[in-house]
């Protein structure tokens, strides 16, 4: 049997190794929850094509942008010169600006992104182009970026996507119509109204698209505004409007991919 001695000793050494124990591990680390940070880069190794509506040299080309091209359902012309606000700021500079600002987001959460224009002074493509455009470049969505032209009344963003069509978009309808429904949410979070005017859900289906149409992945297209509107077009003619667009529009794919940032 040990002495006093011994066993004060062996006492002393054991309290000296639990203390040793105590100041090595931080008060609360075995308690407290692990958290897992987002990612920086939530989209890293997505392909993402966007597509800015019209051209600025479209007008320049009457000709060519009036050939008709078959989109499924009907033929169209190839392409069109687009809308303006009463002051005439054009809708292919506005959507080229966004779709800049679009891009340069999506690179920084990691996606690769390639659009199918990225200047202002050309003309077209045509719309089946811009609607191959996706799978060409082995994207796994497509986005395309406009601006509406109606009456002064009417105001707020709205997105189309594509019916079914049997041999066109029966392939990518579903996906789409989760990514309208998507962006629709990502528009919102922005604090970009939803229209008044020609859709109460914000969404629209069509059939007579040729970019949607033509679309070998999941495929919407933005109608941001409504330039003929004074409140939508302050918005478009301004750094910060047009920022807010873009904020919407990668909110909206985010959403689509169940990512954030």
């Amino acid at each position: 049997m040990p002495t006093p001695r011994a066993r004060r000793s062996l006492l002393a050494t054991a309290i000296a190794a639990l203390l040793a124990v105590v100041v090595a591990v931080p008060v609360g680390a075995a308690t407290r929850p692990t958290t897992q940070r987002p990612s920086p880069t939530p989209l890293r190794g997505i392909v993402i094509a966007i597509d800015p509506g019209h051209n600025g040299g479209n007008a320049a080309h009457a000709a060519e942008i009036a050939r008709r091209v078959w989109i499924g359902t009907m033929w169209k012309p190839c392409n069109q010169t687009g809308t303006s606000t009463r002051s005439g700021y054009a809708e292919h500079r506005f959507n080229l600006l966004v779709s800049q600002g679009v891009k340069r987001r999506l690179e920084d959460l990691g996606a690769t992104v390639y659009m199918t224009r990225t200047t202002n002074d050309g003309w077209g493509p045509c719309v089946d182009v811009r609607g191959k455009f996706g799978a060409k470049v082995g994207a796994a969505l497509l986005v395309s970026i406009h601006a509406d032209g109606a009456t002064s009344s009417a105001r707020g963003f709205h997105i189309l996507k594509p019916a079914n069509i049997v041999g066109w978009t029966d392939d990518i309808v579903t996906e789409s119509s989760r990514l309208a429904t998507a962006m629709r949410t990502g528009m919102r979070s922005a604090g970009i109204p939803q229209a008044n005017y020609y859709t109460t859900t914000g969404i629209k289906t069509r059939r007579d698209l040729g970019t949607l149409n033509h679309a070998d992945v999941p495929a919407i297209l933005v109608e941001c505004g409504n330039m003929k509107n004074s409140t939508d077009a302050a918005r478009m003619t301004s750094t910060d409007g047009r920022a807010k667009y873009a904020d919407g529009i990668v909110a909206g794919i985010l959403e689509f991919f169940g990512k954030r940032p």
